[in-house]
């Protein structure tokens, strides 16, 4: 029986107000097992469902608003074009629309000049879609390295990679899940997914998005044999890496990377990160306490071993500028750098090439592994003079303390001497010596925060010792981290 547009708006009204009855009755909270994984299930056919609705919607309102006129779809709503109207028809964000948008175009049936459809790019992936076999994700998934590859290879040859893409969708992974009989209520959850019997209904679970997009990638890779140079220029034009403008004491970048380039920089981010393989967490030489994980995000780490690898590069053979390896500069009052507050400034940090400011940690950091200018000037900003204090550790003095520290000393660290920096235990501008007896080895991340980080350092009898945070360790007892 042929579903009207009334009809299906109403079953869409009662199934939206059934979900939300459930979640705001909390009934996810109590549920069984087997019942929480049922509605996940159900849940997602009806995501996929709505966005095959959406994504059609989209394409429909784009085709009734193209030309020019007041009579246009988008214009007679009121609205400047699609990615606005369905924004407001539907609330969501201009780049969900817009992705809509492009999918819409893969699987939309166009008017031709004799006014019937014209199948769709890729019609077996469009019924897959109508079908609720996939949704927004899948599609993109299924169709993005074919459609790269469209103008560069027989039509036929491209409906056969869409078939085969077609039918993993139909196939789907895992076992076959069966909804039982669970009225109560709420009503039938197998209810929610299009052509379930009332009582009972088999579905598997859908396929995966990851493993669609590697079947089509085999697909591309295998009818695009020549496709390999054309890429790789477009790629080179396309590689960059962009600074934006500092906000919130953060830096955006954004590019886009060679897949060489990336798969270097995951790898060295990747063996900063766990160097020797071996679990994070804190450990003393004669503690049997817990390990303690590093809990900074993925994120953060990341970060951070770039931070690392940033500053093994300046200190290596790199090309000068300015007469000089390359030098992270930091401008700070020596008023401000004495009292421990007000602000430093970074030169050339973002897209403005201006001062950004930045915490006294970071003078403190950077002044710590590098050497200190003192520029005095007068009241209308003239060079009076300038002084330079060595304060970097030597070669004799690094060579013993790497022989004494082998790596980060902060327990559970196992970052490497050559990768670590050089840290002041009483800091330099506290009086504290350029020296073996007052040198340790820490990795950037604890070198960077040690101030705030709840870990504190001191020399004892010519080695280091350790206190813990007093959240991990109660009795705050310095002891001496295990060497590796």
């Amino acid at each position: 029986m042929e579903t009207s547009m009334e009809q299906a708006r109403d079953v869409m009204a009662e199934a939206t107000a059934t979900v939300t009855a459930l979640l705001q009755g909390n009934h996810l909270t109590t549920a069984s097992r087997t019942e929480l994984l049922d509605f996940a299930i159900a849940a997602g056919a009806l995501l996929r469902t709505a966005q095959a609705a959406l994504i059609l919607t989209t394409a429909e309102a784009e085709e009734r608003s193209a030309g020019a006129g007041l009579d246009r779809f988008d214009v007679s709503c009121g609205c400047r074009n699609v990615n606005e109207l369905m924004q407001r028809t539907t609330g969501a964000a201009p780049t969900t629309v817009k992705n809509w948008s492009r999918l819409g175009k893969l699987v939309r049936e166009d008017l031709g000049m004799t006014g019937d459809r014209r199948p769709a790019r890729f019609p077996a992936l469009r019924d897959a879609l109508l079908s609720g076999r996939i949704g927004a994700d899948g599609l993109a998934a299924a169709t993005g390295a074919l459609d790269a590859i469209r103008d560069r290879v027989p039509a036929d040859h491209l409906a056969l990679a869409d078939q085969a893409l077609a039918e993993v969708t139909a196939t789907g992974e895992g076992e076959e899940i069966v909804l039982r009989d669970e009225v109560g209520e709420f009503g039938d959850w197998g209810a929610l997914i299009p052509d379930a019997n009332p009582v009972t209904a088999q579905r598997r679970v859908p396929v995966m998005t990851d493993t669609l997009r590697v079947h089509a990638g085999a697909w591309a890779t295998a009818l695009d044999q020549d496709g390999a140079e054309p890429q790789d220029e477009r790629a080179r034009r396309l590689r960059g890496l962009y600074f934006g403008t500092a906000q919130d004491g953060l830096v955006p970048i954004r590019g886009r990377l060679l897949p060489d380039v990336a798969a270097q920089l995951q790898t060295l981010i990747d063996a900063i990160n766990n160097p020797h393989g071996k679990e994070k967490g804190v450990r003393f030489r004669e503690s049997h306490e817990p390990a303690l994980s590093d809990d900074r995000t993925i994120g953060q780490r990341a970060h951070d071993a770039l931070a690392t690898a940033l500053t093994i590069a300046a200190s290596s053979d790199v090309p000068i500028i300015g007469g000089a390896a390359p030098t992270l500069v930091v401008h700070v009052t020596e008023e401000s750098l004495a009292s421990g507050t007000g602000w430093a400034h970074v030169t050339g940090a973002d897209a403005t090439g201006t001062n950004v400011p930045v915490p006294i940690t970071v003078a403190n950091h950077t002044a710590c592994v590098g050497a200190v200018q003192r520029v005095i000037t007068g009241t209308n900003g003239r060079v009076l003079a300038t002084t330079i204090t060595d304060r970097i550790f030597n070669a004799t003095q690094r060579r013993a303390i790497i022989a004494r520290d082998h790596t980060c000393i902060i327990p559970g660290c196992h970052t490497p001497a050559r990768w670590c920096e050089f840290h002041h235990v009483t800091e330099w501008k506290d009086g504290g010596p350029t020296s073996i007896d007052n040198g340790v080895l820490l990795c950037w991340n604890h070198h960077r925060y040690i101030n705030t980080n709840g870990w504190h350092i001191r020399i004892k009898n010519g080695a280091p010792e350790v206190q813990a945070p007093d959240w991990y360790d109660h009795t705050q007892t310095p002891r001496i981290p295990a060497r590796t």
